[in-house]
């Protein structure tokens, strides 16, 4: 599994911004991230097979991380997910709202939030980091099997 894209959110509704690299916060979410401060869902993690299956882009959930796996649903809440030296902890699924079709400018809404039923990706928090906090597209991501 890799990092495949990253995005910030400066305020509520606006388009993410991609990056190359981002620093974690611990015990919050990504530095200069709208969500950077939540003690807990201060991330949002997509998988590329997800989007794949909605005909989406990386960015379009407004996720801040992106990562090529397939599998990335059926983990659970606990799960501990380690890039670069930097863990995230799942806190769970990520609810689709009507809000994310609004802003994609889907007509019908609520037929769009249906559709993303299972495959909005996962809710995390930082809770540990390494000594730089950084994270970059084509880090390793590894799910820790001993969480």
């Amino acid at each position: 599994m890799t990092v495949l894209a990253l995005f910030t959110q400066k305020q509520p509704g606006s388009k993410p911004d991609p990056q190359h690299e981002v620093v974690l916060i611990k015990g919050g979410g990504i530095q200069s991230d709208i969500h950077e401060h939540r003690k807990t869902r201060s991330v949002v993690l997509m998988s590329t097979a997800d989007l794949n299956q909605l005909g989406l882009n990386p960015g379009d959930l407004r996720e801040q991380i992106t990562v090529d796996t397939e599998n990335l649903m059926g983990l659970e809440a606990g799960t501990q997910i380690d890039i670069n030296g930097n863990i995230l902890e799942i806190d769970g699924d990520c609810e689709p709202c009507t809000h994310i079709g609004e802003l994609l400018g889907v007509e019908d809404r609520e037929a769009f939030r249906q559709t993303l039923l299972g495959h909005r990706g996962k809710l995390a928090r930082v809770i540990r980091t390494n000594g730089s906090a950084k994270i970059s597209i084509g880090d390793p991501v590894r799910v820790n099997t001993n969480s």
